[in-house]
């Protein structure tokens, strides 16, 4: 891979690291927004809300998985290790990394990965 292609992939990873600690930190203070006093207006709105936290408690955990694997990205392009399958070390196809930029193995050992959990 080319120094130029891996400088694109770490901006491309920068940027979707910077969206997603945003849509966390958004997600979190929604989800911290107390809900008490809702149920005395009326008794589904606390149940909704509740509902929501839920949501939004899940996507953080989503979103906080993805800015994980995002950073670990960026961090095997510091040690010169990112393209490279960290099972079998082969090669990481272009098409998986421009659909997964934060992939960190082949399609093969991840289909695997896949069958067996």
């Amino acid at each position: 891979m080319t120094a130029a292609k891996v400088q694109q992939y770490q901006r491309q990873l920068r940027e979707l690291a910077a969206r997603l600690s945003g849509e966390v930190s958004t997600l979190q203070t929604e989800a911290l927004r107390p809900i008490e006093g809702l149920a005395a207006v009326e008794p589904t709105d606390g149940a909704t809300r509740a509902a929501a936290q839920d949501v939004e408690l899940t996507l953080i955990g989503i979103e906080g998985q993805t800015l994980a694997e995002v950073n670990g990205a960026l961090d095997r392009i510091d040690r010169g290790t990112f393209g490279r399958c960290e099972k079998c070390g082969h090669t990481i196809a272009a098409d998986r990394l421009e659909t997964i930029p934060y992939a960190r193995n082949c399609v093969t050992c991840a289909r695997t990965a896949a069958r067996n959990s």
